[in-house]
């Protein structure tokens, strides 16, 4: 049987700087959620956090269907499960963010960031599996990336809930499911930092701030955090950034040459402005790398003199012309040997 819950529902965005203000254009409704089947889970929320990511499905920035449940950040208890889940149990403390499914063809060749289930997935505001998991009054109400956590139940396929210790607080937790996994995962995972490599991050709001202490644990130096406030930039350095610049004083690129002359080896944009792209491209060596790692709205590409000068300089920018996240965690599995993971060989 459903199960009742109250959510934040988007009925259909706004194109204007309106977003969240006095309500708009989100209204808290009794959805009903579909029971799990096959490799579904029905997750209670116990916590969950807000990405600008939210405001762009509220501008209308992407493509979906709606009207959705927002919300991409969330832990939560599993209250229920599939028949064909393997890995969860009712009890078990998870959270959710949108990882690849680990069993495709582009996840099997290593290219888990074009996850062929889960692009079609958020596109459609379906589960992997095609179930439209909420609705009302028996209208379909649709997800939003594999996740929909604005809600006090969801419902999401078993690989994109994260197995956690039950002694992590939730309302910690809850910030894994994207900034912490993006911002880690394009320095580790997508780049490879190494010991000794120098590093330029543009942008250090919530993946920014995870992709300095990202640096910071990879023993990257120089690291170096910009950004136009102030309080940010404080944050950075307190994560491990070495030096901060404040682009609002001038050439961010000019400035990151005087600290590192010949370019660093590996930048990365966590903005999504093109802008800033442009700039990561200048700010890395000739055979230094580029890396963006910032949802930008659909329809919006990188310009052709940007990749033009990126190859002609033979640096080399990883990931999609789209700006798309590319952590490239390759599944669930990957993630469980964190500190905070829990693999399934160690539950009782």
């Amino acid at each position: 049987m459903p199960t009742e819950s109250l959510a934040a529902v988007l009925e259909a965005p706004i194109d204007d700087d309106t977003a969240f203000t006095d309500g708009r254009p989100v209204s808290v409704e009794e959805v009903q959620v579909a029971d799990p089947t096959g490799e579904e889970v029905l997750v209670e929320i116990e916590a969950t956090s807000l990405c600008h990511t939210d405001v762009g499905f509220a501008r209308g920035h992407f493509d979906t269907p709606y009207p959705l449940v927002l919300g991409h950040e969330g832990a939560g208890v599993v209250r229920e499960v599939g028949d064909q889940v393997a890995e969860l149990d009712p009890g078990d403390h998870v959270v959710l963010g949108r990882i690849a499914c680990g069993r495709c063809s582009q996840c099997r060749a290593g290219h888990s960031n074009l996850c062929s289930r889960r692009v079609p997935a958020n596109e459609s505001g379906r589960l992997r599996t095609g179930t439209v998991p909420f609705s009302r009054d028996g209208d379909p109400v649709h997800h939003c990336l594999g996740v929909s956590s604005f809600t006090e139940y969801t419902l999401v396929t078993e690989d994109v809930a994260i197995p956690v210790t039950d002694d992590l607080p939730m309302d910690r937790a809850c910030l894994l499911g994207c900034g912490v996994f993006t911002g880690f995962g394009a320095v580790e995972n997508t780049a490879g930092v190494r010991i000794g490599d120098s590093v330029a991050i543009f942008g250090v709001g919530g993946v920014g701030l995870n992709g300095v202490q990202a640096a910071r644990i990879c023993e990257a130096d120089p690291i170096i955090a910009v950004d136009m406030v102030p309080e940010k930039l404080d944050l950075a350095r307190e994560m491990g950034a070495t030096h901060t610049i404040d682009a609002s004083d001038g050439d961010p690129v000019d400035a990151i040459r005087e600290i590192f002359p010949e370019g660093v080896d590996y930048a990365f944009e966590m903005t999504g402005h093109s802008g800033v792209i442009t700039q990561g491209l200048d700010a890395v060596g000739s055979k230094g790398k580029s890396s963006s790692s910032a949802f930008r709205r659909s329809g919006r590409s990188r310009s052709t003199s940007t990749c033009t000068g990126c190859c002609s300089a033979r640096r080399r920018s990883v990931g999609r012309c789209r700006g798309r996240t590319t952590s490239r965690w390759r599944s669930r599995s990957s993630l469980t040997s964190w500190p905070t993971g829990r693999s399934r060989s160690t539950r009782s």
